[in-house]
C-alpha cells in the first residue's frame, strides 16, 4: 500500500469513526439528527449530471459528505440506506402554485407536494390573509411541509382582472392607481414578508416600472405577465426578473408587433369600464393567434437575446398553456388523483371534469400549443433561464402530480431530461439566491432530496418512480408516502 492510500485509510477511519460515535440506534424514519449514510447511490443534479456509485452522508438537516462509494463498517445497519441501483436528486420545486385559488384544497397541498418529491413551492398570487398563513405554517414545521415562498396579491392596473367579481375567479389581485401607489404597495408587501412580487397585465408602464424598481432596490425579484400596454423587450429592460405562462410573449414577436401594441392600448382605453377579465380575453382573442401565425424570426431572436441579456427567466407552465390539446381530466388515471383531495373538492372536481366537455381542439389550439413547445426550445437554446411551474390547482391540475407532467412537457418541447430537472431544482434556488443551500447534491446543502427507483435521465417519467423523500432531514420511505396518500384518501 502506497503512502497516499495509507493517508486515505486513516482519514476514512477517523471520519466514519467520529460519525459512528455520534450515531445511535434510532429508527431510520425519524429525523436524521445523528448521521445517516445513503450508500452506493447514483446522484443526478444539474451541475455534474450523473455520478454513479456515490455515498451521501446526512446529519441533522444537511449533507455533510459526498464521496465515491467504498465499503465501511462504521454505521449501524439501521443507519444505512442501500442505494444501489437507485438515483438521488435535489428536492423538486413547483414555482407556480396558488394556495388561495380553491381554499378547501389548500389544507391538502403540503402533503400532496411532499409525496411527489416537491420540497419547495412558490405561490404566485393570492391575498395575504389567505397565503401568508401557509408560509408561516410551513416555517413552523419544515420537516412536514414544503418550503413556501409567496408573492402576495397580484399587483394589477385597472380594470383588475382577478377582482373577485366572477364566481369562477377568486380575488387574487389588487389595483394600482399610479407610480406612487405602486411604490407604497411594494413596500407594504415587503414589510408583510413576501419573497417576490407579482405584476399583472392591466398595469400602466409607469406603475409597472415603479413596481420593478421598488422591489429590485430591496432585493426582491418581480415576476408576472407582460403588461398589455407594454412589449416583452420594454418589460425586460425595465428589470422584470421572470415571466409566467409565456403570456403575451407571442405578441412581441409578431411581424407587426408595434401595430399590435398600439391597437392594444387603444382597446384598453375604450374598454376601461369593462370587467378586467372580459377586457383581457377580448385583447387576447384579437391578437394572440394573429401573432402566432405571423411570427417574425428576426424579431423573435431579438426578444430572446434581450431576455437572455437581462436574465428575464421564463416559467412556461405548459400544463396549463397547452391544456386545450392535452386535457388531463379526460384520462381516468388522472381523475384518480382527485381522490387525494378533500372530499368537497374531490366530488366537485370529478363532477366538473365529467360534465365539462371541452370542444375538440380546433386548428388554433394546436397552432398555439405547437408555438408554445417551439418557443420553449428556442428559449432554452437562447440560454434564457427556465423554471418549472404548473399553475395548480387551476383547471384540474392536482398539486404535486402536475409538476411531473410539466417535466414531461418540457422534455417534449426539446429540453433534455437533465435540463428539465435543472428547471425544477437549481434554477429556482438561484432565483431566490439560495443556491448555496439548495438545488444540488453536494456537501453543505440542505437535506431536501428525492430518491428514485429508476434513472430520470433515461426517461423523465421516472421522476414519478419515487422510493423516498427527504425534507429538512426527515426521511419518508415508500411506506410512509403511501400512508400519507391513504390518509388523504380517507379524509
Amino acid at each position: 500500500m502506497n503512502q497516499q492510500s495509507i493517508h486515505q485509510c486513516v482519514f476514512n477511519f477517523v471520519f466514519f469513526g467520529i460519525l459512528f460515535f455520534l450515531s445511535s440506534c434510532k429508527n431510520g424514519n425519524s429525523k436524521l439528527v445523528e448521521g445517516y449514510l445513503i450508500q452506493d447511490i447514483n446522484i443526478v443534479d444539474a451541475k455534474k449530471g450523473l455520478q454513479e456509485g456515490m455515498d451521501v452522508v446526512l446529519k441533522d438537516n444537511r449533507i455533510i459528505q459526498v464521496s465515491p462509494h467504498h465499503k465501511n463498517n462504521f454505521f449501524p445497519k439501521e443507519k444505512i440506506f442501500n442505494g444501489k441501483g437507485k438515483y438521488v436528486l435535489p428536492g423538486l420545486w413547483d414555482t407556480h402554485v396558488h394556495f388561495a385559488y380553491e381554499k378547501d384544497i389548500a389544507p391538502a397541498m403540503f402533503k400532496l407536494f411532499l409525496v411527489n418529491g416537491i420540497t419547495s413551492v412558490r405561490d404566485t398570487g393570492g391575498k395575504l390573509d389567505l397565503v401568508k398563513p401557509w408560509k408561516i405554517k410551513a416555517e413552523s414545521d419544515p420537516e412536514n411541509a414544503p418550503r413556501v415562498m409567496i408573492a402576495g396579491p397580484l399587483l394589477d392596473g385597472y380594470p383588475v382582472v382577478y377582482d373577485g367579481s366572477s364566481s369562477k375567479r377568486p380575488p387574487l389581485g389588487t389595483g394600482i392607481k399610479n407610480a406612487e401607489d405602486a411604490k407604497k404597495r411594494v413596500l407594504d408587501l415587503i414589510d408583510a414578508g413576501v419573497d417576490n412580487i407579482k405584476a399583472y397585465e392591466m398595469l400602466s408602464p409607469e406603475s409597472f416600472k415603479a413596481i420593478v424598481a421598488s422591489a429590485n432596490s430591496k432585493g426582491l425579484k418581480v415576476t408576472g405577465h407582460i403588461p398589455l400596454r407594454m412589449d416583452a423587450i420594454t418589460a425586460s429592460n425595465a428589470g422584470m426578473n421572470s415571466m409566467e405562462h409565456l403570456r403575451n410573449l407571442e405578441m412581441s414577436m409578431s411581424t407587426d408587433a408595434d401595430r399590435l401594441l398600439s391597437s392594444r392600448r387603444k382597446l384598453m382605453d375604450e374598454g376601461r369600464n369593462d370587467p378586467g377579465g372580459i377586457l383581457r380575453s377580448r385583447l387576447h382573442k384579437a391578437q394572440r393567434m394573429h401573432a402566432v401565425e405571423n411570427q417574425d424570426p428576426q424579431k423573435r431572436r431579438e426578444v430572446l437575446r434581450v431576455l437572455a441579456k437581462n436574465n428575464t427567466w421564463q416559467v412556461p407552465t405548459l400544463t396549463i398553456v397547452t391544456a386545450s390539446t392535452c386535457y388531463f381530466p379526460s384520462n381516468e388515471a388522472w381523475r384518480e388523483n382527485f381522490k387525494f383531495l378533500p372530499d368537497s373538492a374531490s366530488l366537485r372536481w370529478r363532477k366538473r371534469a365529467l360534465e365539462f366537455k371541452p370542444p375538440a381542439p380546433d386548428a388554433d389550439a394546436f397552432k398555439y400549443a405547437k408555438w408554445a413547445h417551439e418557443i420553449v426550445k428556442d428559449i432554452s437554446d437562447a440560454e434564457v433561464g427556465i423554471m418549472a411551474g404548473t399553475d395548480c390547482p387551476i383547471f384540474f391540475l392536482t398539486p404535486g402530480f402536475s409538476l411531473h407532467e410539466e417535466l414531461v412537457l418540457l422534455v417534449k418541447s426539446g429540453l433534455t431530461p437533465l435540463q428539465a430537472i435543472e428547471a425544477a431544482t437549481i434554477r429556482p434556488a438561484q432565483y431566490f439566491n439560495m443556491d448555496n443551500e439548495l438545488g444540488l447534491v453536494e456537501k453543505g446543502m440542505l437535506a431536501d432530496l428525492l430518491i428514485l427507483d429508476k434513472n430520470p435521465l433515461e426517461d423523465i417519467k421516472n421522476t414519478q418512480k419515487i422510493n423516498a423523500v427527504i425534507r429538512d432531514g426527515k426521511w419518508y420511505n415508500r411506506k410512509d408516502l403511501d400512508n400519507i396518500l391513504r390518509e388523504l384518501k380517507e379524509n
